[in-house]
């Protein structure tokens, strides 16, 4: 069973915003109908951490993954209120973005540039109270239904709920994807379980979660754990034992993409500024290639 690895020459910048933002944490990359790339990321105006500053969208594009340096474009969503944690897709007339924390925002846009952005009303039911929901992320299950996965908390515990929806705005809590325990260390308040990304690859569903209380240095805030399973609802429960995770990658926050063309997957890596986080290149989104490895 082929696991994943950090591979290539190193990381290397892929987005690196200038004017719209001083940096660039969680994130989405996203292929348009004209097959250019897109990042949308979390930013403010000024370096430092203030994570109640945050409150649009740094957006770049351009033609390629491997040449990358995307260009700049303008601020995305600023509509007033904190933006963290963008996820796009496409509903075959229009693009979807969803994003928090807490609260479920949603905007769309008919621009096949994805530059310009309308509010939207969206709902969600059935989910804890006190459960969180921030860093989403979308995943088409069929063609009918999708998945949005979320930082959560069941309780006092993280864990990474799953919710369902027909139409990418009204969604319905399902359960806990992913479950911690107490012996797995790292339940702060707003939950470890951060970043969750879910992909298919040869029949199976990867869970990434970059597992981090955000203050402990670099090798935390670059902790993250990936769990194998064959159901997209559940990926079992973690107790902090180290064979529990299918694999382990140093990054923040990423993003896992298959080039069409190339058939090449890669893996990005993005986050706040400063020493305390060791982001693996300051200010930018970074990419480089994901092996397998048998």
């Amino acid at each position: 069973m082929a696991i994943p690895q950090l591979g290539g020459d190193g990381w290397r910048p892929l987005f690196t915003p200038s004017e719209t933002g001083s940096y660039v944490n969680d994130h989405c990359v996203v292929r348009g109908g004209d097959g250019r790339w897109h990042v949308f990321g979390i930013t403010k105006e000024t370096p430092g951490v203030g994570p109640h500053r945050e409150r649009w969208f740094c957006h770049g594009s351009g033609p390629s993954l491997v040449e990358g340096q995307l260009r700049e474009r303008g601020r995305v969503c600023d509509f007033g209120h904190r933006a963290w944690a963008p996820t796009i897709a496409f509903d075959g007339e229009r693009w979807i973005m969803l994003y928090g924390p807490d609260l479920l925002r949603a905007a769309w846009s008919d621009d096949p540039r994805l530059e310009d952005w309308h509010e939207v009303p969206c709902t969600f039911s059935g989910g804890p109270v006190g459960g969180v929901l921030r860093d989403q992320m979308v995943f088409r299950l069929d063609d009918d239904s999708w998945l949005m996965y979320a930082t959560g908390k069941r309780g006092r515990l993280g864990g990474v709920s799953v919710s369902v929806s027909e139409n990418l705005l009204d969604w319905r809590f399902v359960r806990f994807a992913l479950q911690t325990t107490e012996s797995a260390g790292k339940q702060p308040p707003w939950a470890a379980t951060e970043s969750p990304f879910v992909f298919e690859r040869d029949g199976d569903f990867w869970l990434s979660v970059t597992y981090s209380a955000s203050g402990q240095g670099p090798e935390d805030y670059h902790d993250t754990l990936l769990f194998r399973s064959k159901n997209a609802f559940d990926f079992g429960t973690y107790t902090g034992d180290p064979g529990e995770p299918a694999a382990r990658l140093a990054a923040h926050a990423p993003e896992y993409v298959r080039d069409p063309e190339s058939g090449k997957w890669y893996v990005t890596s993005a986050g706040w500024p400063g020493e305390a986080f060791g982001t693996v290149i300051p200010g930018s989104v970074a990419i480089r290639e994901l092996d397998w490895i048998e």
